[in-house]
């Protein structure tokens, strides 16, 4: 499982909360519709467990945009509400992603002028990508490896050749 997996789950989530919305993955244009939201990572990557595992982490960051009125004002009453929406959503422990149950912890600051945020980390440990364990012998790759074979050293010395 990769970053790109857990954006695409955490999306579709979100695109269920709010099937009449645009949702903006990774580019937000100028001319964004109302009320909208746009999904994007700010870091995502993975550190060394040992050596066939590896620590994922993601934080990602959803803006989300509320309808604004005839004099072009967002509510912030309906940001805080969106906010909630999307907490409630992300409020269970994990999420399942693909075959694997993700915990995802989901944050939110009061809503500022026009906009508010909801922030997204998560952390799992995976095998590190393109890793083959050198005792699996059902690994296709590990099965192409020579083997050693068993050879026996005789170290002694006949004491009449060394004189």
């Amino acid at each position: 499982m990769t970053s790109t997996d857990l954006m695409e789950d955490l999306a579709e989530r979100i695109a269920a909360l709010w099937p009449e919305r645009m949702l903006y993955r990774n580019f937000c244009p100028n001319d964004y519709k109302r009320p909208s939201s746009f999904l994007y990572v700010r870091s995502a990557g993975f550190e060394d467990v040992n050596i066939g595992l590896v620590r994922w982490s993601v934080e990602a960051e959803l803006e989300l945009f509320a309808a604004t009125d005839a004099y072009t004002v967002e509510s912030t009453e309906a940001l805080r509400r969106n906010q909630d929406a999307v907490l409630d959503l992300f409020g269970g422990p994990s999420i399942q992603v693909g075959d694997r149950h993700i915990p995802v912890y989901a944050t939110a600051e009061a809503p500022g002028p026009g906009s508010a945020y909801v922030s997204f980390s998560a952390a799992w440990t995976d095998v590190r990508p393109g890793y083959h364990d050198p005792e699996d012998p059902g690994d296709p790759e590990t099965a192409q490896t020579p083997k050693m074979e068993h050879i026996e050293i005789n170290n002694q010395c006949n004491k009449e050749e060394r004189t």
